[in-house]
């Protein structure tokens, strides 16, 4: 049996692994790992330790092109992603490279963070944190959404979790799926290609796909036009899900009631968009499912 010693390390792929590198090594103590915090000790390491193993976090600070040479690498057997996503690594070898992920996971806690979004901007909660700085006392009325229709577009792990807080709040949930089983989280199911069909009938859409050359800007001028006045679009997927100008052009036009946005086509989003500074957006800087203690 090869000892420890002789074995390749597993490579760790992040810039902060002091967030878990303890709990990672106390659990697997027969293997020895190395850190690669940034793109140049990525190809660095994979060209001096030949690893078969990779464990790879991205984030906005450490995007998902500084880890495409992990799948280049001929040494390279398994790739475990730490979040769910892994476009980022696609085209692999499937004959030599396994790739799995992390779904499911965390994916309550975002779906936790979307359904508080969908809460405040309902109520008008960004006003009221307007007015406060302010000192302004201005009361205002709100539609209950147990009167509301909620389209998840994505019927996965996520978007299961995002039907279940939704019924919790007495809405109607409806959600497209690839794969047509019943799913006792929703009221109706239906497939991808009904999007259009379903968006005028929803008070709020959530956004739960994975990217690919399908779901590149599903929601497009074509699709914002489709939502009801006043509606709310949550996106906690892919930040190019969403065709970036067409949405801000229908938040500006007051024809969408308000967005909340965790992710963007360019991350970090640039301080000279305009998203940061409507009134009826809610940001969060890719940390929908930032749950304390994740890694435990």
């Amino acid at each position: 049996m090869t000892d420890q010693a002789s074995r390749p390390p597993v490579l760790v792929v992040h810039d902060r692994p002091e967030d878990f590198a303890r709990d990672l090594e106390a659990r697997a103590p027969a293997e020895r790992f190395v850190y690669a915090t940034d793109g140049e000790a990525v190809r660095r390491f994979l060209d001096e330790r030949d690893p078969e193993v990779v464990f790879s976090i991205t984030h906005s600070g450490f995007p998902g092109h500084l880890h495409r040479p992990i799948v280049e690498h001929t040494s390279v057997r398994w790739v475990q992603v730490g979040g769910s996503g892994y476009e980022h690594l696609e085209p692999w070898d499937a004959s030599r490279l396994t790739v799995t992920n992390g779904v499911g996971v965390l994916a309550r806690f975002l779906a936790e963070t979307a359904t508080g979004a969908m809460l405040a901007l309902n109520a008008g909660l960004p006003a009221y944190a307007r007015d406060q700085a302010r000192a302004r006392w201005q009361p205002r009325t709100f539609r209950t959404l147990s009167e509301q229709t909620l389209l998840v577009v994505g019927l996965g792990h996520i978007g299961a979790w995002m039907a279940r807080y939704g019924h919790a709040l007495g809405m109607r949930v409806i959600a497209t799926r690839r794969t047509l089983a019943s799913s006792p989280e929703v009221d109706e199911l239906h497939p991808p290609e009904a999007l259009l069909e379903l968006l005028p009938r929803a008070d709020v859409v959530s956004l739960h796909v994975r990217l690919n050359e399908a779901t590149r800007h599903l929601i497009d001028a074509r699709a914002l036009a489709a939502m009801g006045p006043g509606a709310l679009l949550l996106n906690t997927a892919r930040g190019a899900v969403v065709d970036e100008p067409a949405l801000i052009e229908a938040l500006a036009s007051g024809h969408l009631g308000g967005a909340y946005l965790d992710v963007f086509e360019e991350e970090p989003l640039p301080p000279s968009s305009p998203l940061w500074r409507m009134p009826n957006v809610i940001i969060t800087p890719h940390a929908s499912d930032a749950v304390q203690d994740s890694t435990s």
